[in-house]
């Protein structure tokens, strides 16, 4: 079974230990009934804390049985209702190879999980569909859950062995990694690519992992000059000119939407602002608001609002639209959940800053004077916008020639950084630290091909 699978996906897999394997050959048994029909699981519980690499192997492991992967988000179903769960289930043929992808489904209960069920009964002995849940607090999960699936892949921090596989997958061979490995013990996958990652970029004297610090400022952001203009005037400004606004009787906003494709930049404006307004900057993700004890929704976001007025704050609500979208497409958590954000911000005393990548999703309750009344467009770059991200995030590397060519291709501001990053790994396998114009060549076609 070892031989079966490429180089590259062997050393991932082999970076999970038996529990990995353990999951190639569920997949392989339902996928392309390499197993007796008696000897098929249906569907397979993945679980380990946050970090672990449970998405990684699934997702990667779909690539390599050329397989299509559906992916549910528990959060989001919650919110829009059980018959839109049975909906997008039905679509699914069952006669060619295919896997439904349920994450945190410890969210999951009542009539969502029978859905789920009920899905599964319709699946005969001859089909090709593999239903595979995963969860970061396993402790959580139901008992209707475990007794569904027919497999429980437990993913845990990895071993000195696993280590050296992971990190030497994430490299691709750029750097001898089993230093690495050994001052990784006790970290999970996620924590070990960041840790190879430190290493190669303190390596590159690159300036590009600004995207993962809080303290992002705004002359490090290219190609937004309008959005950080509105930025600054209706969320920073009410924080240092707050007498001045006393004064003149100004209102300032209490929420501000960020709406724009996926790519452009939202998180790291919204990380800008609080930096630049000097307060505490508060990032929720919808995961974390969903609760499936009924009423422990509302509380989770009461108390995230209640930490908030403890000083100044900005409270960031990202994929704004998979719980607070339109009430007619939402479940009654979502109904619920939308309610409970106008009272918090009826109170008062915190500003809300939020992000979607379709403003026409939202509720049109949220976007009314006294909510997120102020909306701000965080477009695609143009090519001027493109040259000035490629000057800030290419800043302090030695490059042989100009890259401006790069911005003739209608690039985001995120792939453009992931252009610079390949291109630091490409300059790494030749061990250089100078990037010319092949680096850059083969990290557009990367990219393209991920």
């Amino acid at each position: 079974m070892r031989m079966e699978l490429d180089e590259r996906t062997r050393l991932l897999v082999d970076g999970f230990g038996d529990e990995g394997w353990r999951l190639v050959q569920t997949m392989r048994g339902r996928l392309n009934h390499a197993v007796p029909a008696a000897l098929r699981i249906h569907s397979t519980l993945v679980s380990g804390r946050s970090g672990t690499g449970k998405s990684l192997l699934v997702s990667t492991l779909s690539k390599h049985f050329s397989c299509p992967l559906t992916r549910i988000h528990s959060a989001r179903v919650t919110t829009h209702g059980h018959t839109a769960l049975r909906q997008q289930l039905a679509r699914i043929k069952s006669n060619t190879p295919h896997i439904v992808w349920i994450a945190d489904v410890e969210l999951l209960c009542g009539l969502y999980m029978a859905v789920v069920t009920d899905f599964l009964r319709t699946q005969k002995s001859g089909s090709r569909v593999l239903v595979v849940m995963t969860s970061r607090h396993v402790d959580r999960v139901g008992a209707r859950v475990r007794h569904v699936c027919g497999d429980h892949v437990r993913i845990l921090a990895p071993t000195a062995n696993e280590r050296t596989c992971l990190a030497k997958w994430f490299v691709r061979g750029a750097m001898d990694v089993d230093k690495v490995a050994i001052e990784a013990r006790g970290l999970v996958a996620a924590e070990l690519f960041a840790l190879v990652s430190s290493h190669i970029h303190t390596t590159t004297e690159s300036k590009t992992t600004a995207q993962s610090e809080p303290d992002v400022k705004w002359s490090d952001i290219g190609g937004l000059d309008t959005a950080i203009t509105q930025l600054k005037e209706s969320l920073i400004w009410p924080f240092l000119y707050s007498s001045s606004f006393r004064r003149l009787n100004i209102q300032a906003s209490r929420g501000i939407l960020l709406h724009g494709p996926p790519g452009t930049g939202k998180t790291m404006l919204a990380r800008a602002a609080a930096h630049e307004a000097r307060v505490q900057f508060i990032s929720v993700s919808i995961p974390d608001l969903i609760r499936g004890e009924i009423g422990e929704s509302e509380k989770s976001l009461a108390r995230i609002f209640a930490t908030a007025r403890r000083s100044p704050s900005i409270v960031f609500l990202d994929e704004i639209d998979a719980v607070f979208g339109v009430r007619e497409g939402a479940g009654e958590v979502g109904k619920k959940l939308i309610t409970q954000l106008f009272l918090e911000m009826d109170l008062g005393g915190v500003v809300v800053l939020a992000a979607t990548n379709d403003a026409s999703r939202i509720d049109e309750a949220v976007l009314r004077p006294g909510r997120l009344d102020r909306l701000v467009l965080v477009p695609r770059p143009n090519k001027s916008g493109r040259l000035d991200i490629l000057q800030k995030v290419t800043r302090g590397l030695n490059i042989e020639e100009s890259v401006e060519w790069l911005a003739e291709h209608e690039l985001s501001g995120a792939e453009i950084k992931s252009v610079v990053r390949f291109a630091c790994y490409s300059a790494i396998r030749r061990s250089t630290t100078i990037l010319n114009r092949s680096d850059f060549e083969h990290a557009m076609h990367s990219i393209t091909t991920v």
